[in-house]
């Protein structure tokens, strides 16, 4: 099947909510019709394997596509800016954007995180959130950033905002350490590994 979108009886322009609950509808039937006698049963068979093939080629499909309408792809060329260290070069790329969407908020709290900019960082989060409630990744950051500056690891001079406590401060590239603690910057690690979230199926 060339078109994996007949396979869930989805147009091409379908959401992946769409295609989700198209899925799991699927499957649902699939699993209950397989153990019918006779043709029935070995064509629901045959369609539960290949539902998930299905399935993942419709949600690649999709990603790109939204990709590609939403200029998303240009986030991922700063989410990499920042996992390089070139913190500058992120920047730049952020200020260029004139939709300030949730993950613009999202990516521009990471650059001022590795800044040690925990409070901009933070307004940020909250930012991403109001846009996006239900986005996991913005509220676990939110949660993880939280814990950090709750800890004894963040001085009293991170706390402060960028203008008071940085001003002049230039954008760096490249920094070895943000928090000049090894337990901290282990948690910004992996915050930073999460800066990419997929669907719950792909």
């Amino acid at each position: 099947m060339n078109n994996p979108f007949e396979f869930f009886g989805l147009e091409s322009d379908a959401t992946l909510k769409a295609l989700n609950t198209r899925y799991e509808a699927l499957k649902k039937e699939f699993q209950e019709n397989r153990f019918q006698p006779g043709e029935a049963g070995e064509q629901a068979a045959r369609n539960l394997g290949l539902l998930d093939t299905y399935y993942q080629e419709a949600c690649d499909f999709i990603k790109k596509r939204d990709a590609a309408s939403s200029g998303e792809d240009v986030y991922l060329e700063i989410e990499k800016c920042i996992k390089d260290g070139n913190l500058g070069i992120a920047q730049n790329k952020l200020d260029e954007i004139s939709a300030r969407t949730g993950e613009w908020h999202y990516l521009q709290s990471i650059v001022y995180y590795k800044q040690n900019w925990f409070l901009e960082s933070k307004k940020q989060l909250e930012f991403a959130m109001s846009m996006e409630p239900d986005n996991v990744k913005y509220r676990d950051s939110y949660e993880k950033l939280t814990k950090i500056m709750a800890s004894k690891t963040v001085s009293p001079e991170d706390l402060r905002s960028k203008e008071s406590s940085t001003q002049g401060r230039p954008v760096q590239n490249g920094v070895p350490t943000c928090t000049g603690n090894c337990c901290c910057d282990l948690c910004l690690a992996n915050y930073c590994c999460n800066c990419a979230s997929s669907c719950m199926h792909c």
